[in-house]
């Protein structure tokens, strides 16, 4: 009896223990849960992080991408020292095309502390939660009693020894040292092949396609192959150095705090007026206006010099494949090490298709006709597509010397109070740098020349709160809605009443609401 009391007790005493040696503090908010627990290891104790999205939300991982408030744990250290921290890896993800990285699954933070005597450490741990609209949260722990496991680290399961960090390079050296192997590396063969088949797409756009085909069709009546073989080269070089000078410059600039993308140069009017003299000069030598040599053979590495004017007509355009392999590749904080194989790639997927016909002319010419007046009716055709991009480019410069940055007013309580009582009418718009739905919005809509008008038509007055910083004014003004999160749209009618618009507006909403509807 004593025995088999013996046998079904220790079932009971291996369970509790097990259960002490995963002890842990659980806390949750609506959209999240964290879990925390510790172990002291000789002089050292060793704490981990289980973070858990809830109901279908996702939080911005520690390296948010291109916007995008990062998951961070804060402490406070008393005596205790921070030896090192390691984050689990979120998910790459496009959005409206912007690149982020996300934790839509349990995701892990761990860190090692050189313990000290005295009062223990505490942390807190915010994050910002999206579901359509994006609410700031946080918890905080305090690494009591409770926290500790029973067992030391080596002997509980799965419990974080340093040998398995991830990415944790026990050798000494940077934490960050192994970062290159936790920047979903499993995708990276994917993105490569998104990028070369994005650069061949790019071939066929409308501004692009044109100078190909007559750069081809050049090809095609050269008699001598060897100089359609260097044309070939040459061609290519000129491409691949110019995507790996604009990837120079992106890394460049981007690590100094810009947040710019492909097609950066537009932003520029300055340069969308000289691409807009470009393609008009393009559309004039289609037409024959201007006479030119299109092989461009007899200058010194002429076909070098096509390629370099290839990607720069390429900057206009965007094409399938391309702007997730691209937004991938400038996700903020990115070592620029990625920029470059990601650009290259781009690079020669866009200048196979002619580089095969200066290899395999002969293939080419079983497949076309022979160059005739054909030609010539082809070439005036490509000349509507040329005009046609030339007068998108002088709208673009047209319209961002149209644009009113004082449009939006900063959000003060006070301005926004004096208008209501002058009987203005007054749109209140909620946003931050990293709400996603928020920079949408204003891209799509808020932004644009429409809205604009439709605002000043109604003498409506803008006011834009921004809360990037996580300003305690406008945490109060969004209180005051009942609302904590973004984006909040508030239109008031001039007459003292208020109304709350979607969060995902579009212009009607905003046209039915000022006009009283």
């Amino acid at each position: 009896m004593k025995k088999f009391f013996l046998r079904c007790l220790l079932p009971l005493v291996l369970a509790f223990a097990a259960a002490g040696a995963d002890a842990a503090v659980r806390k949750q908010t609506p959209r999240n849960a964290v879990e925390v627990s510790a172990v002291e290891d000789g002089g050292q104790i060793r704490v981990k992080l289980k973070i858990e999205p809830q109901n279908g939300w996702q939080i911005y991982s520690h390296n948010p991408g291109e916007v995008g408030l990062p998951t961070k744990v804060e402490w406070r250290l008393y005596d205790h020292r921070l030896v090192t921290e390691e984050w689990s890896e979120g998910e790459d993800i496009i959005y409206e095309g912007y690149g982020l990285n996300v934790y839509r699954r349990p995701a892990s933070y761990s860190a090692v502390l050189d313990k000290a005597a005295g009062e223990m450490p505490d942390l807190e741990i915010s994050w910002m939660a999206c579901n359509g609209e994006c609410v700031p949260e946080s918890l905080a722990f305090k690494l009591t009693p409770e926290v500790f496991a029973a067992a030391p680290a080596e002997t509980v399961p799965g419990l974080f020894a340093v040998s398995s960090l991830p990415g944790k390079n026990p050798a000494g050296r940077s934490p960050y040292a192994g970062a290159e192997k936790t920047q979903s590396s499993d995708g990276w063969l994917e993105i490569l092949l998104l990028a070369f088949a994005g650069g061949i797409v790019l071939n066929f756009m409308p501004c692009v396609f044109p100078i190909l085909f007559i750069k081809i069709m050049s090809v095609t009546g050269e008699k001598e192959r060897r100089r359609n073989v260097i044309e070939a080269f040459q061609y290519a070089g000129g491409v691949l150095s110019c995507f790996a000078l604009t990837a120079a410059l992106l890394s460049w600039l981007r690590h100094r705090g810009a947040e710019i993308g492909w097609g950066f140069q537009l932003q520029s009017p300055y340069f969308v007026a000289a691409m807009a003299l470009l393609f008009l000069l393009l559309a004039l030598m289609f037409l024959n206006v201007i006479k030119v040599n299109w092989s461009l053979k007899y200058l010194p590495a002429g076909s070098f010099m096509t390629g370099l004017l290839a990607v720069l007509i390429a900057s206009p355009c965007t094409a399938p494949f391309m702007g997730a392999a691209v937004g991938w590749a400038l996700t903020t904080d990115r070592p620029a090490y990625f920029y470059y194989p990601v650009f290259l790639m781009l690079g020669a997927g866009y200048a196979l298709p002619f580089f095969l016909a200066g290899i395999y002319p002969a293939a080419l010419k079983k497949i076309l006709p022979r160059p005739g007046r054909w030609m010539e009716v082809v070439k005036k055709l490509f000349a509507l597509p040329m005009l046609a991009t030339c007068g998108w480019l002088l709208w673009v410069l047209w319209s961002g010397a149209e644009t009113v940055p004082s449009a939006w007013e900063p959000y003060r309580p006070e301005k926004v109070e004096a208008a209501l009582e002058k009987g203005e009418k007054v749109l209140l718009n909620f946003t931050a740098k990293w709400c996603i739905t928020c920079l949408v919005n204003e891209k799509s809509v808020l932004s644009g020349q429409d809205f604009a008008r439709l605002a000043k038509k109604h003498k409506v007055r803008l006011f834009k709160a921004d809360w990037t910083n996580r300003s305690p004014e406008i945490s109060r003004a969004l209180a005051a809605f009942g609302r904590s999160s973004i984006p909040l749209y508030v239109y008031y009618d001039g007459k003292g009443n208020y109304k709350l618009l979607p969060q995902l507006p579009d212009l009607d909403d905003f046209r039915e609401a000022f006009s009283g509807r």
